[in-house]
């Protein structure tokens, strides 16, 4: 395990997640979305770098998520997930068709998989 990356990966997480909520408090409904991605992104990337599990394209997302739900009974990770992959997908949608009150929500999601992981990533 890489202790460095770990902790590099879980700042970002936090760090984007402060920003996913400062641009959906401005109405950037996509930047908001990307960082809340990104935010998720980087938590399963602690994962990763915490188990030496292989994250290096976007389908490993998925991967790692599910080998986490069972490593450790976190059963939610699932939707968790979900919620992370639906902001992704907003980057492709027009502004018209995001709705902010759904975002809001996605990211109260990948704030509890952040909260829910970084435990479990920074254990001696």
């Amino acid at each position: 395990m890489a202790v460095q990356a770990v902790t590099e990966h879980v700042d970002l997480a936090r760090k984007f997640l402060r920003r996913s909520r400062e641009y959906l408090a401005e109405s950037d409904l996509h930047q908001a979305s990307e960082k809340g991605w990104g935010a998720a992104s980087h938590i399963i990337k602690a994962v990763a770098a915490r188990e030496v599990w292989q994250y290096e394209i976007h389908d490993d997302f998925g991967v790692v998520v599910r080998n986490a739900r069972q490593r450790y009974r976190q059963p939610g990770l699932s939707a968790m997930s979900y919620a992370a992959q639906e902001l992704h997908r907003n980057y492709y949608k027009r502004g018209l068709l995001l709705d902010g009150t759904e975002i809001a929500e996605q990211l109260e999601e990948v704030e509890r998989m952040v909260n829910i992981l970084q435990p479990f990533v920074q254990r001696k």
